[in-house]
């Protein structure tokens, strides 16, 4: 599971940046994009092998960087980790887990390994 790519996505750079440090330290290669349709062109030229992906951001949200993941063949299995503040949020058509910020990094692991185990099973 290290050395996994992860592509973080949030609208605030110090989220970003906070995580890259910390999963960095965990040996997944992070990148970071702090806009959904930034984020959909990034995935498109690198698929990451799972994403996190900030819910409410402005112009395309999480949940519509999921709707257009999920109509492209190549990105549709990707598992995404949807990130919020919004602790009534609601379910996340498409979204493998949601976890509410701030969150513990702990359980941040165990959710990308989950993740990612998935993603492995399905292909």
């Amino acid at each position: 599971m290290c050395g996994s790519h992860l592509l973080v996505v949030d609208d605030d750079p110090q989220i970003t940046s906070l995580l890259r440090i910390v999963l960095g330290r965990r040996g997944f290669e992070v990148s970071a994009s702090h806009s959904g349709e930034q984020a959909l062109d990034m995935a498109r030229r690198q698929p990451p092998d799972a994403m996190l992906v900030d819910l409410w951001m402005p112009g395309m949200s999480g949940q519509d960087l999921l709707d257009q993941m999920g109509a492209e063949p190549a990105l549709a299995n990707v598992p995404v980790i949807v990130t919020t503040g919004d602790t009534d949020a609601p379910e996340i058509a498409g979204a493998f887990a949601t976890l509410t910020k701030p969150f513990e990094v702990e359980l941040l692991y165990r959710t990308i390994r989950a993740a990612l185990k998935a993603r492995h099973r399905t292909n």
